[in-house]
C-alpha cells in the first residue's frame, strides 16, 4: 500500500500527461520524437504535506551556421 502522497502525485501526473499529450506530440521533431518532462516536488516542512507536480512540454529548435573567416593579416598566396 502505497503513502497518500504517492497516490496523489501518481493520479496528477496521469492528469497532467493526459492533458499536454497532444501539445506534446504536435511539437515532434521531424523524426516524430518529442519528450514531456514530468517533475514531483514533496515539501514535508508542511503538515499537511505539500505536493507539487509540473509538467513542461518544449519545442526545441536548434539551428547551426559554420564558416571559415579568412585571417585579414594574412595575405593570400597564389596559386
Amino acid at each position: 500500500m502505497h503513502p497518500p502522497a504517492i497516490r496523489a502525485a501518481h493520479d496528477a501526473l496521469g492528469e497532467l500527461l493526459a492533458a499536454h499529450y497532444a501539445l506534446a506530440e504536435e511539437s515532434a521533431d521531424d523524426e516524430g520524437r518529442f519528450s514531456i518532462g514530468l517533475r514531483v516536488t514533496f515539501d514535508r516542512s508542511h503538515d499537511p504535506v505539500r505536493l507539487k507536480v509540473t509538467c513542461r512540454v518544449a519545442k526545441v529548435v536548434t539551428d547551426e551556421i559554420q564558416c571559415t573567416v579568412d585571417d585579414p593579416a594574412q595575405p593570400k598566396l597564389p596559386l
